[in-house]
């Protein structure tokens, strides 16, 4: 198992960012993919930091990245009203992490290492939780698999500041209903401890989807929104996104 940090320039952002990514010891490549997003206030390094993902993921042949996603939601924001290249202003404005994500960090990924073309899988927790379902939702050709713990599922405060093109766009629920319309759903397990300050986002989101009719598991277990909670349970999903992708569990002689 090898971990490393890559910094490069990100067109979406309009600068050097980084993430960590996580390299199987096991398996031959190609190697599907798993997108692990932090949560709020946390960093790329922060999985691997105060969880055990690294030993869970290692009898897995999977390229596991964590992207710096900041305080942004995973979301583009919109850039100021001036169309004046030369603005400074506008041009520090660009918080594109939706596209740095699916298309500068993917593509970077796909040049640089021994992956496979997808499809792929995609987690998180909290803030991440909410960006995992969103852009798992959003992207069914990129993701099959999609684990989220204890998420941030409402946002409506955010439709309101004005910051996004399409308010209805950084909506969960809007994706999940284009997914069953479409019948092109990847699989989805979210969970959250019963004792988290977002369980009733997380059942009323549960509930949602049942009314839809859109196939889901959703399960809720005891704990707190803390990494005792999040070790444990990222396990279940990487058994998840493993039988998913086809990929084989590999023990280590």
């Amino acid at each position: 198992m090898s971990l490393a940090q890559i910094e490069f320039f990100s067109p979406s952002m309009g600068k050097h960012v980084s993430y960590t990514i996580y390299l199987p010891d096991v398996g031959e490549g190609p190697f599907p993919v798993l997108f692990q997003l932090h949560g709020l206030s946390d960093s790329d390094r922060t999985w691997t930091l105060h969880s055990n993902i690294a030993r869970h993921a290692q009898p897995y042949p999977m390229v596991i990245v964590f992207p710096d996603g900041g305080t942004n939601c995973y979301l583009n924001w919109q850039k100021s009203d001036s169309d004046d290249r030369n603005d400074l202003r506008n041009y520090l404005d660009r918080r594109n992490y939706e596209d740095m994500i699916i298309t500068d960090i993917a593509g970077h990924v796909k040049r640089h290492f021994n992956v496979t073309d997808g499809p792929w899988a995609i987690g998180g927790l909290s803030m991440g939780g909410y960006g995992s379902m969103r852009l798992g939702l959003k992207y069914p050709q990129m993701f099959a698999s999609i684990w989220s713990h204890s998420s941030k599922i409402e946002f409506d405060d955010l439709k309101l500041t004005g910051a996004f093109a399409d308010p209805e766009d950084i909506d969960i629920r809007t994706h999940a209903r284009a997914r069953k319309a479409e019948g092109n759903a990847p699989v989805i397990t979210f969970d959250c401890g019963v004792d988290d300050f977002l369980i009733e986002e997380n059942r009323r989101y549960h509930a949602f989807l049942n009314e839809i009719d859109l196939e889901h598991t959703y399960n809720e277990h005891p704990g707190d929104h803390e990494w005792n909670y999040w070790d444990t349970h990222v396990q279940e999903a990487l058994v998840q996104h493993a039988r998913v992708l086809g990929i084989e569990r590999i023990e280590r002689s």
